[in-house]
């Protein structure tokens, strides 16, 4: 792209953010309000190919106009909200807010599953922003970790709203979307629905809980993939992941029903039943309490596990953007989230917490140094008291 060029009179172009077989992402500069957008331009000459369902013509514009329109109806806190959509020189666009932070993917490519806490919490804010998504009668229809940012604050911002719609007017109905998060009905050619977004975000819970998808893997043939989802049941959560609560296992299983008519009424239905989860992780809470250095607000002895699991997680983020990961005060932040965690029950995922942070400290200051051997002491005593086995 020209990044000399303005698109559409009002956005230059700065940095591309990355790239897909349908639209290339850039961050750009929003002349008009001098503001960092991000800007996702859907090569229209690219898909006007054989087989394909519909060409870039004014209908289809119109379409991605109204799509930006609904979507700016969708106020909430976590969409990334849609500021703008249209066509520039034959290519459609979707100027949306700039989130600065990491995609759920990249949390679950990096170690092991996240921490329950982590889990339950990121779970309720998806579910919430689709509600007011569903409310304002817009369907995602391509739900999956890479469309879920973390904020810096450690908060969920749901991104490419409007560009997985323009999908299926441009692809076959089993090609729109992404085969490991993609609902059976969809498999058969139906269009997308509240309950087929349900369906994808039980199939990311799962992916959370376990590290692994429901069904198949990112390599398998996309219809092998389909097959599954028709006709399979995947074990539940715990079979993979010992210490996940029943009612997730419960959650789990109602949000994957292969009949939508079986899975949740609505999104708000599932926040709400995820949120009760978090009363397991609320167990008393123990005598000692956490010390750490300007902690982000009282130590309240009564505060459950899962509101302080929550403080520590982003105070901990906010430490690492003042000081840098290799901290001092961010290390011993970090075994203090790990050991909370433990407390809280998550055994498993006090593990993963030590593991990550001793494989850190190794980068930043050696093989042998005490605060690596000391995060894998850590993992070690967790993985001991879940009962499974620890190999280094």
């Amino acid at each position: 792209m020209d990044t000399s060029k303005l698109i559409d009179g009002r956005y230059r172009p700065k940095q591309r953010l990355g790239s897909g077989a349908m639209s290339e992402v850039w961050t750009a500069e929003d002349l008009n309000l001098g503001r960092t957008v991000a800007l996702k331009i859907l090569a229209g000459r690219r898909v006007i190919q054989p087989g394909a369902r519909t060409e870039f013509a004014q209908p289809t514009a119109r379409g991605v106009k109204r799509e930006g329109v609904a979507m700016a109806r969708a106020m909430h806190a976590n969409i990334a909200h849609i500021y703008d959509a249209g066509e520039h020189d034959g290519e459609l666009y979707i100027a949306m807010e700039y989130v600065e932070g990491q995609s759920l993917a990249e949390y679950l490519k990096t170690g092991p599953p996240l921490p329950l806490e982590r889990t339950v919490r990121w779970t309720r804010q998806i579910c919430e922003g689709l509600s007011a998504a569903h409310t304002a009668q817009v369907i995602h229809q391509d739900i999956k970790p890479c469309n879920i940012m973390i904020t810096l604050q450690g908060d969920v911002k749901i991104v490419d709203f409007g560009l997985a719609s323009l999908a299926d007017l441009t692809q076959s109905r089993t090609s729109a979307g992404t085969p490991l998060y993609m609902a059976p009905e969809r498999w058969d050619g139906e269009p997308g629905s509240r309950r087929s977004d349900l369906y994808s975000t039980g199939c990311v819970l799962y992916e959370m809980l376990t590290g692994r998808p429901p069904f198949g893997t990112a390599d398998d043939d996309p219809m092998t993939v389909g097959r599954m989802h028709r006709d399979d049941t995947p074990a539940p959560p715990s079979a993979h992941r010992p210490g996940v609560p029943a009612q997730l296992d419960s959650i789990v299983q109602t949000l994957l029903a292969k009949d939508p008519a079986q899975r949740p009424k609505s999104a708000g239905a599932v926040a709400h039943a995820v949120s009760k989860t978090q009363r397991v992780l609320d167990i008393a809470a123990a005598d000692d309490e956490i010390r750490r250095a300007d902690p982000p607000d009282s130590r309240d002895r009564d505060a459950g596990f899962s509101a302080r699991i929550r403080d520590l997680d982003r105070y901990i983020l906010d430490l690492e953007l003042r000081y840098g990961a290799s901290a001092q005060l961010v290390i011993e932040a970090r075994g203090e989230h790990a050991e909370l965690t433990g407390r809280s029950g998550d055994t498993r995922g006090a593990a993963a917490l030590y593991d990550r942070l001793g494989h850190d400290c190794q980068n930043f200051f050696g093989p042998y140094d005490v605060r690596a051997l000391n995060a894998f002491e850590g993992v070690a005593r967790w993985i001991t008291r879940s009962g499974a086995r620890y190999e280094p």
